[in-house]
């Protein structure tokens, strides 16, 4: 097996990667530097691209990948999760013994 350097890299064959789609750039789109500066010291904006991401519809809907958090992280991840559960347990708890009262005195 041989390892690609410094020194043998002439002996490998060469493959680039080809494009065969149409180029989707369109002409005269970009600023030069210098017009980046000139437009940073009149105070004139630079028009800037934003990103909109659809995957997460708001930071609630967000969950973690367990697979990438560490030891600690999962286990602050359980605790919180835990007690999440334990509130809306409570909850429906005191919910459903406000439902008994009140079906004790109308009865």
């Amino acid at each position: 097996m041989k390892i690609k350097n410094l020194l043998n890299a002439q002996d490998f064959e060469k493959s680039y990667e080809q494009s065969t789609k149409p180029s989707m750039t369109i002409p005269d789109q970009a600023l030069t530097v210098k017009e980046i500066l000139t437009r940073f010291a009149r105070g004139i904006p630079v028009e800037q691209h934003t990103t909109i991401y659809e995957d997460v519809e708001s930071p609630d809907d967000f969950l973690p990948d367990p697979r990438t958090l560490d030891l600690a992280e999962r286990q602050q991840y359980a605790e919180m999760v835990q007690e999440e559960l334990n509130h809306i347990r409570s909850k429906a708890q005191s919910a459903e013994t406000v439902g008994l009262t009140k079906t004790e005195t109308e009865g």
